[in-house]
């Protein structure tokens, strides 16, 4: 019997289905700690499923509105009021606009509704897809994936093709795509239409197969470079790359490359914003920063690398205060069994800021050296 994966989530390919103790190994880059630091706390089987775009996200389109700090509360309970009766699909529509406003100018409470209230689509067939013969006669390895907009009937429509995979996967992803049905995804009960990823892998079953030899991990990271050229506008493909490089390649000068191509393409993942934030921190570019990690603490406050990465565009700021406050939190959420060294580097943080402040006349506490 011929094994293949249908993968109907955003997944970075070619991931092991092992349990990972979770506890990171340094030297370790930041973009690898974030990780881990989410996998530790939210008990995460994968260090790969969770830093690429789900199927379908209610972030993968930018809001039509700009909310200023100053009107997002009001914004926010006139949205969820609305969402609260029946109001009708534009009206459903607007509110899901003003909460993302309202979340991405810094209202919590909006960004907590968005996360608790939303359902992702559900499967109502069960149709599969039909592998090319050529792909399991030769036991190729490959991937298709597509973008498509998931209506509010549950059909998708406008189908994009970001990876072609081996011949024929195009055409039977297309054709699988247009059998499925689904439970559209909603807000508060109420159905809305978002775009929607699709992949298809197919896996070599036998281990001399000619393509077996891409799922070792020794040529996995060579693999994920050829897709990711070969797939300029899969974010699949890239956050694959990108989330490889951050744990076996930070010192590779692609990494960077990677990770902003991930974050355009999947404005939705809160890891590549914070990363990519985090290399502009290094090169003091706090005002390219600052939008990136406000998206990053927006959809993980708790994780104290985003909090990291937030108070040091705090204090580049001239923000001396709200970085001390930012810092400590950060400090405070790191687990009692996280790696020492990493511990210390968070408290030298928070005293340096600490300095900062307490220093006649200053007007912030400067961001410190810091490394990748």
């Amino acid at each position: 019997m011929h094994r293949c994966l249908l993968s109907l989530s955003s997944l970075v390919l070619l991931a092991a289905g092992c349990r990972h103790a979770n506890l990171p190994d340094l030297p370790a880059s930041h973009g690898a700690l974030s990780m881990a630091m989410d996998r530790y706390a939210n008990d995460r089987e994968s260090s790969f499923d969770n830093y690429t775009p789900a199927p379908a996200s209610i972030f993968q389109e930018e809001p039509q509105v700009l909310v200023e700090p100053e009107q997002a509360l009001a914004v926010y309970g006139e949205a969820s009021a609305t969402l609260s009766g029946t109001p009708t699909a534009q009206q459903v529509r607007d509110a899901v606009d003003d909460l993302k406003g309202a979340c991405l100018s810094g209202l919590l409470d909006a960004c907590v509704f968005l996360r608790e209230r939303f359902e992702l689509p559900r499967r109502r067939n069960e149709a599969t897809p039909h592998f090319p013969e050529e792909v399991v006669m030769k036991q190729l390895f490959t991937v298709g994936v597509l973008r498509c907009r998931l209506a509010l009937d549950g059909v998708l429509r406008d189908c994009t093709v970001l990876e072609r995979g081996a011949k024929g996967v195009e055409e039977s992803l297309l054709e699988y795509a247009m059998k499925m049905r689904y439970h559209p995804a909603t807000l508060a009960g109420h159905p809305i239409e978002l775009p929607y990823i699709i992949s298809l892998q197919f896996n070599p079953a036998r281990r001399d197969a000619p393509m077996a030899k891409v799922l070792e991990p020794r040529l996995r990271l060579e693999w994920a470079r050829a897709r990711a050229v070969g797939s300029p506008a899969s974010p699949l493909a890239w956050g694959n790359l990108a989330v490889l490089l951050a744990k076996e390649g930070p010192e590779d000068g692609l990494y960077r490359e990677a990770l902003r191509r991930f974050q355009s393409l999947a404005p939705a993942s809160w890891w590549a914003a914070n990363e990519v934030a985090w290399f502009h921190i290094q090169e003091g570019q706090y005002a390219d920063a600052a939008p990136l990690v406000k998206r990053a603490r927006a959809f993980a406050f708790d994780n104290p690398y985003v909090l990291e990465t937030s108070a040091a565009v705090m204090a580049g700021t001239n923000q001396c205060a709200q970085a001390v406050q930012e810092q400590r939190r950060a400090v405070e959420k790191l687990p009692a069994e996280w790696p020492a060294p990493e511990r210390e580097r968070f408290i030298r943080a928070l005293e340096h800021y600490q300095r900062g402040c307490m220093a006649p006349n200053a007007d912030s506490a400067s961001a410190p050296t810091l490394g990748i």
